[in-house]
């Protein structure tokens, strides 16, 4: 046995023998009926309570009366935390959640300190988080934060795991949109964690590395890995739910090398439940972008969708669409499909900067050079993080390098070489059409920024598209009437246009798509995602 399996088995005997002390002072104060007593014990175990010992915690606080719950609103948020992890009972979670939020803002109710009150909020921000309703989540997570930055130092030491508490608190703001200030709320987080073993903030400086990989921020990425790698911190924190990001920003710096097998050894070291993960979103981004750099774009498709699967109705909500549609347009442009990307960016993506950089790239595809630059004028001036501005630019470079050249070619090439250098992307090259690679590379190094293509066994993960191949918007259009009607009367009629035109554009569809007939037209054009729904 090494020395790194006999020190977490320490770390583990020791969080167990913790867990198990706080519900022993749980089961005295309850055995004593003493409300106060109660909620001190709760108060001081708040985690080991919540996760370790949550069975054992719900079944002593459901011997409380309903008052008891009322006067001491955080057992009644403590047991709401307890029935919210078992699926078929998340209704009678949320009635706690809503009697604990209740009785500790009435104004009858004086007895809840400033500690009970952090720890209420940020479990009521948590609680909205993980139903699904993020949004509401900001109010009672930047509370929580407020009165944690009023608390005098000796408060302060009271809170139970307070760099976890940041954690949570952290997490519930970068879901609810404002990554901003999860980006403050970590780092405050890991300002509070000790720096000897075992350290329990390791969440903060988790999800401080992941983002930063995620925006595009490499160097802040790889300063926040290296001390995840040799700082107070253990395997086990790095395999489970708190090192979700920590190896997310691994398999991306990873990626940005394109060593696909090592971004996936990464994913394979994570240790938990894909059903109930809540970073599932970005660990199926980056589990299609893994097998995209691995050259197998068909399985990354495959294995996106069946993740989505198997989150059921949430995968279907609009926000996840949204988080999910540049990854699926991109793999749709991999596998030589452009006009599917269109409408998967058209139907699922938010209007924003992400959106218009996405309908470049397929518009760079599609041979359209002009639409292109007008998506991606849309996205400047934007607040953009440093992989969509590097994505901005490396795509104006490629649009401006097949037209004649001016000086707005050169600068935009600059742009793009100063952005590959500062922040070590490479992947924004690498999902440009091979051709247009080849161009900007040579423009680079013509410019003096010969450097960023000689550190990684750079290479394009797309196609060169096939305009002659590529349907019209008219031609979709036809397409979709197709669908709902075999007669070119009717199809004419919907699309105010003669007979004539219907018959000469079907024959173009029919060409381009290798087909002879409607059945077949209908069944490729399925299979391709050309006939999406579009709500």
């Amino acid at each position: 046995m090494d020395d790194e399996t006999v020190h977490q088995d320490a770390l583990d005997a020791e969080r167990s023998a913790a867990g198990r002390a706080a519900l022993a002072a749980l089961q005295v104060a309850v055995d004593r009926s003493d409300g106060d007593g109660v909620t001190a014990a709760v108060r001081d175990g708040w985690f080991a309570l919540a996760s370790e010992q949550g069975d054992a915690t719900r079944l002593l606080l459901e011997r409380l009366p309903g008052h008891e719950l009322r006067q001491h609103p955080l057992l009644a948020m403590m047991l709401g935390l307890t029935y919210n992890v078992l699926g078929f009972h998340r209704v009678r979670a949320l009635r706690y959640f809503v009697t604990a939020v209740r009785a500790a803002r009435a104004p009858r109710n004086q007895t809840v300190g400033p500690v009970d009150r952090v720890l209420i909020r940020s479990a009521e921000a948590s609680a909205y988080r993980l139903i699904g309703r993020p949004g509401l989540s900001v109010g009672p997570a930047r509370a929580a934060i407020a009165e944690l930055d009023r608390l005098p130092e000796d408060l302060r030491e009271t809170v139970s795991d307070l760099p976890r508490v940041y954690a949570q608190l952290g997490i519930s703001l970068y879901y609810a949109g404002d990554v901003d200030g999860a980006m403050d709320t970590f780092a405050k987080g890991l300002a509070a964690t000790p720096t000897t073993p075992p350290s329990p903030g390791f969440g903060n400086l988790a999800m401080l590395a992941g983002i930063h990989a995620l925006q595009g921020d490499l160097p802040e990425a790889r300063a926040h890995v290296d001390y995840a790698r040799t700082g107070p911190w253990n395997d086990r924190q790095r395999r489970m739910y708190t090192g979700t990001f920590y190896r997310l920003a691994e398999a991306v710096l990873a990626l940005e090398r394109f060593d696909a097998a090592e971004a996936q050894a990464h994913l394979d070291a994570m240790e938990h439940d894909r059903r109930s993960i809540e970073h599932w979103v970005a660990e199926a981004r980056v589990e299609a972008l893994v097998r995209l750099v691995d050259g197998r774009p068909g399985e990354a498709l495959a294995g996106l969708e069946a993740y989505a699967g198997m989150r059921s109705g949430e995968a279907r909500s609009s926000a996840v669409r949204d988080q999910l549609s540049g990854i699926r347009a991109v793999l749709q442009l991999a596998l030589g499909n452009p006009d599917a990307a269109g409408v998967i960016l058209e139907r699922d993506a938010a209007p924003g900067p992400e959106r218009h950089i996405g309908r470049a790239r397929v518009y760079l595809a599609l041979g359209r050079n002009g639409s292109a630059l007008s998506e991606l004028k849309a996205a400047s001036g934007r607040p953009l993080t440093a992989r969509t501005a590097t994505e901005a630019a490396a795509l104006e470079a490629a649009v401006l390098l097949r037209l004649a050249p001016t000086s707005r070619t050169r600068g935009v090439v600059e742009q793009l070489g100063a952005l590959l250098r500062r922040t070590g992307l490479r992947l924004p090259l690498a999902l440009l059409p091979a051709d247009d690679l080849e161009r900007v590379g040579q423009a680079l190094t013509a410019a003096g920024y010969g450097d960023v293509l000689q550190d990684v066994p750079l290479r394009s993960l797309l196609p060169v598209a096939e305009p002659d191949l590529l349907l019209t918007d008219r031609e979709l259009a036809v397409l979709g009437a197709l669908m709902n009607s075999g007669s070119t009367a009717e199809i004419a009629s919907v699309l105010v246009v003669s007979a004539n035109t219907v018959k000469t554009q079907l024959r173009s569809v029919y060409r381009k798509l290798g087909v002879n007939n409607r059945e077949d037209a209908i069944a490729v054009a399925l299979s391709r995602h050309l006939l999406v729904e579009r709500d």
